[in-house]
């Protein structure tokens, strides 16, 4: 068996995109699998300069003649079952698919996971060929089904618990927040804990810029240190701030979201304190004792919440202990690496097997503790 790892990380870099890259990284060196790097044509990078409507129309043009992406090397199969995974933030990604002539019939199992899947209308026609699409939202799989005629199947997110887990109970930073936070909360507690005199800290993680057609191969940028820096910050961390999609203050989003911050601040120990998503799915991924503190809605009474919360160092360590080790059997991207393979009948690899086994000592050996 064959499998290969179709990646965008010539295409893009920015945060959104780091854990995307980061699963890519893991299904490579677990599955001993083969990465694919297509890069855009150079009259596409040529055309992201002009206005919009130019750029659709020569988007277009070299969509329908040689084809928007370039990859030299194509894969080299042979007569095992050669399976292709791509990961997008998408469904337009799927797009990337078209990198590779004749990419259906070189395959014999095609497969994708896409972060943010709802909007079935802008997926890539390329979806309808695809034996088996993972997403991680349940609300939208019946609609995606019925559009594309082809099996969808829940994939939560997750982390590299095995990796960036810890269970730590030295942590020097008592507040971190990353990715979205409604503003009135924000601002409360950077004028509360990063104020001069104060014995706080409140860190607010800042994104790097988006880079389109970045001009560094994925192995110089920032991509993978930044995502290391994040996760080594939340193992410092006592509190990490989270939010449900749809509280007001955030960005719109049309369903509540366990996005990946939940699965981070778990896997890294330290309390995940806010507004606790309100799909149900939350409740059957995070349903431990202190999986998630709720804030008051007032943003003042959460200061003083939470300068309460800080103070009981019995509660914390407990909750330290307690998110790692349900992070580590629950929660590991390696568990969502085994549900996509096995749910396409697709043999576990020898890597994949043992880390997960790894996984399962350091597991046993962290109850047996309590």
């Amino acid at each position: 068996m064959n499998i290969f790892v179709l990646s965008s990380r010539a295409l893009i870099s920015t945060v959104s995109w780091d854990p995307v890259f980061e699963l890519e990284n893991i299904v490579v060196r677990t599955c001993n699998a083969q990465l694919l790097v297509p890069s855009a044509r150079d009259v596409i990078q040529w055309s992201s300069t002009l206005y919009p409507l130019a750029a659709r129309i020569v988007r277009k043009a070299v969509k329908s003649t040689t084809g928007l992406y370039n990859l030299p090397l194509l894969p080299q199969l042979s007569d095992k079952p050669n399976v292709l995974l791509m990961i997008g933030i998408s469904g337009a990604d799927l797009e990337l698919l078209s990198s590779i002539p004749k990419w259906r019939e070189r395959f014999d199992v095609v497969i994708a996971y896409i972060f943010d899947s709802w909007t079935p209308e802008i997926y890539s026609k390329n979806v309808y060929h695809l034996d088996h699409l993972f997403v991680a939202l349940p609300e939208i799989i019946d609609e995606l089904k019925q559009s594309f005629g082809i099996p969808v199947s829940l994939i939560p997110f997750a982390a590299d618990v095995l990796v960036q887990g810890s269970c730590q109970l030295k942590r020097s930073i008592d507040l971190t927040t990353f990715g979205r936070i409604p503003s009135q909360y924000d601002t409360v507690f950077c004028n509360k804990f990063n104020q001069p005199g104060s014995e706080q800290i409140y860190y607010k993680s800042t994104p790097r810029q988006i880079e389109e057609f970045p001009k560094l191969p994925y192995e110089m940028r920032r991509d993978e240190p930044d995502t290391l820096l994040l996760f080594h910050i939340l193992r410092h961390s006592k509190l990490t701030l989270a939010f449900d999609t749809l509280y007001p203050g955030m960005r719109r989003f049309p369903y509540s979201f366990i996005t990946l911050r939940w699965f981070y601040g778990t896997a890294t120990g330290g309390a995940v304190v806010g507004k606790r998503p309100t799909t149900h799915l939350m409740d059957e991924l995070m349903n431990w004792e202190d999986a998630t503190i709720e804030l008051p809605d007032d943003p003042q009474k959460s200061v003083e919440f939470i300068n309460e919360l800080l103070q009981d160092e019995v509660r914390l360590n407990s909750i330290y202990k307690r998110n790692y080790v349900e992070s580590l059997a629950r929660h590991d991207w390696r568990h969502r690496i085994q549900s996509m393979l096995e749910a396409v009948k697709i043999p576990l690899p020898q890597g994949l097997l043992e880390e997960l086994s790894q996984m399962k000592m350091i597991h046993e050996k962290m109850v047996s503790r309590f």
